[in-house]
């Protein structure tokens, strides 16, 4: 995937002001030309670590969005990370480029500069995550199941184009809001009521497909609160010679939570027979996100209008990606936190959830005709509390001594946000640290003729 900055084709320094930290035996008046010489050093440092950022992005060398704190400094007790306040040495802090220079060196030699150093670390500091919040406002506990969905908070495809029918990998990021263990909620719902339903009941993943609960009462594990998580259901499909087990896995941040049985039979409801192992046919069905669904009014699936269920969705919901192939553990795995380009084989259709306004969710598959987008429209935009939201998710700087940092959250959008650490060292050992805060703009698409100038 390759990135453009855009808009503003520069870094801009976020803070108001670089932070300084004195040591005591810098406070004397004889030493202010030495402190002079180290406070050059740090900036310095601050002048490289800005200039590295550039040049990387100049030459595509990193995916800005997708770049992680992988490099680690084995010591984390060094000088100048202490004076950044990284002082526990059982700690690794990551980073994604450390350097080092003196600046009595070769060409910048001057003699009031001899043995003076500077040192600089460049941290991926943190990620703007666009979403879309659902706020569980208006009829709940499956009463009122009508169509009048202007009182409701959640996104509705009439008449989805297209969806798998015979066997599904759906994905998304979800931050679950509910503020109790007592509760039955609908992330999403296909068809008709049952066909294919992604419920959260009393801390449990429940989901139905072919109007059976997979893994019964006993749910498919709990569901963590008030954090992203990331959350993939695999349908293998089936036989219908053979009483279908093992074809259903659900993966929770990457991670296989639980391998369960569907058996999808045939089924007459809403004037419509399914064949045996296929969801509905056809592009009558709708796809409710947030919510639940309750059959159509008059009850024909040609003629009559969606009904909503009234088991509203609490939370944020980003990055939901609707395939037709099984998709395997490290395709999930590996690939949760990326951006996709849209055009992915298999992918049917990909909601991002970051537009931040407007009424339609996009659909951003970019491989299948225009007719075939399944948009999804957003319904209680400033009436019963669904919103944008854009948050600022940070990375982890530390990590315990050999283990890899985790990032859970969704790909970021817009801005990345990275921390630079700057040190300056004098010929006794004196130290200033300098941090500063840069951001890098930026939008899918192709890399452009212009450079990066930095401001």
């Amino acid at each position: 995937m390759v990135f453009v900055i855009a808009v503003v084709a520069a870094l801009s320094i976020m803070t108001g002001a670089m932070y300084f930290y004195y040591d005591n035996d810098l406070k004397s008046v004889s030493r202010n030309s030495v402190m002079q010489q180290v406070t050059l050093a740090a900036e310095t440092g601050l002048q490289e670590g800005q200039r590295w950022i550039a040049d990387q992005l100049n030459t595509n060398t990193f995916n800005l969005v997708d770049i992680q704190n992988s490099l680690k400094i084995a010591k984390s007790n060094n000088a100048c990370l202490n004076r950044h306040g990284y002082t526990n040495v059982n700690q690794d802090v990551y980073y994604a480029k450390t350097i080092q220079a003196n600046l009595g060196d070769e060409d910048v030699y001057d003699a009031k500069f001899e043995d003076v150093s500077y040192e600089v670390f460049i941290q991926r500091q943190a990620d703007i995550v666009g979403s879309i919040y659902f706020s569980a406002n208006g009829s709940k506990n499956n009463e009122e199941k009508d169509t009048n969905y202007n009182d409701r908070s959640f996104a509705l495809v009439r008449n989805f184009n297209d969806f798998p029918t015979k066997q599904f990998t759906i994905e998304f990021w979800i931050n679950n809001k509910q503020p109790t263990s007592v509760y039955d909620t609908h992330l999403f719902e296909f068809g008709r009521t049952g066909d294919a339903v992604f419920r959260v009941k009393n801390d449990k993943w429940s989901p139905t497909l072919g109007y059976k609960r997979v893994g019964r009462d006993a749910g498919v594990g709990a569901p963590i609160k008030n954090e992203w998580v990331h959350i993939a259901w695999v349908w293998d499909g089936g036989d219908p010679a053979i009483t279908d087990t093992d074809n259903v896995r659900i993966y929770q941040d990457g991670v296989l939570a639980g391998i369960y049985d569907a058996d999808v039979l045939k089924k007459k409801v809403d004037k419509y027979e399914n064949s045996p192992e296929s969801l509905p046919e056809g592009n009558y069905w709708p796809l409710a996100i947030g919510e639940g669904l309750a059959g159509f009014k008059p009850a024909n699936y040609k003629t009559g209008k969606v009904k909503i269920q009234s088991v509203p969705w609490l939370g944020n919901i980003a990055e939901m990606r609707i395939w037709n192939i099984s998709r395997s553990s490290d395709e999930i795995k590996n690939n949760r936190r990326k951006r996709l380009t849209g055009s992915e084989p298999g992918l049917v259709s990909y909601y991002k959830f970051n537009e931040g306004t407007g009424k339609i969710a996009k659909d951003s598959n970019t491989s299948r005709p225009s007719s075939k987008s399944n948009d999804a429209t957003i319904y209680g935009l400033g009436t019963v509390g669904t919103s944008w939201q854009a948050n600022k998710e940070y990375y982890p700087l530390t990590t315990p001594l050999n283990d890899a940092p985790t990032i859970n959250f969704p790909p970021g959008d817009d801005l990345s946000f990275y921390k630079i650490l700057s040190c300056g060292t004098g010929p006794q050992g004196q130290i200033i640290p300098l941090e500063l805060i840069v951001t890098a703009p930026v939008q899918q698409g192709d890399i452009g003729d212009g450079k990066i100038a930095l401001t």
